[in-house]
């Protein structure tokens, strides 16, 4: 564990006021010592693993025995399950692939209940972490390596040198809930990372009026956040006729699904800038990237850690076309390791992992389930939301933000930001032409609001879906 490593963590998660002090220090730092040689090697490595099969696979089950020996030498709660699993004294070191079949799919209550006895090294060599507990779902706390940040930035920066983003760029970051606590604070550059962080709650058509204006003074080509803020960005520079001065290259979407809707709401606003989408866990148990010829298929990167498709039984799914949970085994932090967790989110099988295609899972369809893209119908059926909304800004007029949110079958509720010549009426209008377009299944009431609801992270699903999703 290197100084470097550790200290480029410690900055991102450092308290704002010390970031701006140190930013103007920082940004005097040349690129390849502020990612260090780990970053370097790291990045060698990934790129190697695309071409070089063999050392795909190889490195794959030599970072799975790794993980399990260090499991079982570290964590009690590891220790006794390896053991009942695959018996007293199995010798971890020629571990193969399929033994992993063996081991349980864990659940986010099992390691919660399992406390410090599931971390494999003492609690100081780690960072506490938490999901954010939305749509209901309550917050669960884990551990990551202190520095796990310069591997990580690794393989985000391979999958962003798809839309030509490089180290030594600055973007546009549109994620968070503000950049001050009291939300008074709509921008901010930070030198250090050549970052311009600009508010994504709330997004209103005069804020980013002033970000396309700010995009044109730091000379910003790359545009980075949460897809649903930079659909709402891109809505709003529609209807503004704005496009900065240099054309947008990139956009990196981050922690959401990307729905084909929105992409053709970014296409439309950013011109020809090509999208780089990846797959991520706050738990860093895994790591897809969309490939680029495939819209909405992903493959999962072998060095990154070991993905599979589930059934409801826990049987491990091997049919293209079959949808299942995704359960993860990570190798990129592992004070607290991640050994078939249960993600609980959901992807259809594409192909599955073998030699031929250096232990590469490609799914498709890949959404969170506890933030599903359904609607539910009076009489219990699922909606398909995903092209649902039309993509022109004309369908909203008079609407600057939305969201669906739904707790009873056959009813939803669209909460709404106006526009400033925006009116109820104009919501309403919305309402009625969605019953049509949805033939009566579900009735749509408006309500406007402040602010749309998120997670703890600032994280807004496109649905606010209160209902047990499983049981329809």
């Amino acid at each position: 564990m290197s100084l470097m490593d550790v200290a480029r963590g410690a900055y991102v998660r450092s308290p704002a006021l010390l970031r701006r002090s140190l930013a103007p220090v920082l940004s005097l730092v040349p690129t390849s010592a502020k990612y260090g040689s780990t970053y370097r090697l790291w990045r060698q490595r990934i790129e190697r693993a695309k071409t070089d099969l063999a050392f795909a696979n190889n490195e794959h089950l030599a970072a799975l025995r790794a993980l399990l020996a260090k499991a079982h030498a570290g964590s009690p709660f590891y220790r006794d399950l390896i053991d009942r699993a695959l018996g007293t004294g199995f010798d971890l070191s020629r571990l193969e692939l399929d033994d992993l079949l063996a081991l349980p799919v864990l659940r986010k209550e099992q390691l919660q209940a399992a406390g410090d006895d599931v971390l494999a090294v003492p609690r100081s060599q780690v960072d506490r972490g938490d999901t954010s507990g939305s749509n209901g779902e309550k917050p669960f706390s884990f551990y990551l390596d202190k520095d796990r940040s310069v591997r990580e930035i690794a393989f985000i920066s391979d999958t962003w040198t798809r839309c030509g983003f490089t180290e030594t760029d600055a973007k546009v970051v549109l994620r968070g809930v503000g950049i001050d606590n009291q939300g008074k604070i709509l921008h901010q550059y930070d030198p250090a990372m050549r970052e311009l962080r600009v508010s994504a709650f709330p997004l209103l058509r005069e804020h980013v009026a002033l970000y396309v204006d700010l995009i044109d003074k730091h000379q910003v080509r790359y545009i980075y956040g949460y897809p649903s803020a930079i659909e709402v960005m891109g809505r709003h520079m529609i209807e503004l006729r704005r496009r900065p001065r240099l054309p947008i290259l990139g956009v990196m979407p981050i922690s959401e699904p990307l729905y084909p809707h929105q992409r053709r709401t970014i296409e439309a606003a950013f011109g020809d800038a090509k999208i780089a989408h990846f797959y991520g866990l706050s738990e860093k148990a895994a790591f897809a990237e969309e490939l680029s010829r495939e819209p909405d298929v992903y493959a999962f990167n072998p060095l990154y850690g070991l993905a599979e498709l589930v059934d409801e039984d826990g049987q491990r799914i091997t049919t293209p076309g079959v949808e299942g949970r995704l359960v993860s085994t990570g190798f990129l932090s592992t004070g607290m390791p991640f050994i078939r967790y249960d993600t609980e989110d959901r992807a259809t099988l594409v192909e599955l992992p073998g030699d031929a295609n250096g232990q590469r899972l490609k799914v498709r369809d890949l959404a969170p389930r506890r933030k599903p893209g359904f609607l539910i119908t009076a009489d219990g059926n699922r909606l398909v939301t995903v092209d649902f909304t039309p993509e022109s800004p004309r369908f909203f007029k008079g609407v600057d933000e939305y969201q669906f949110y739904q707790d009873t079958p056959g009813r939803s509720t669209i909460r709404y930001i106006p526009s400033p010549d925006g009116t109820h009426q104009d919501a309403l209008n919305i309402a009625r032409d969605l019953e049509i377009r949805a033939q009566g299944r579900i009735a749509f009431d408006v309500e406007r609001v402040a602010t749309l609801g998120s997670g703890r992270s600032g994280k807004r699903a496109f649905i606010d879906q209160r209902l047990d999703i499983s049981r329809y």
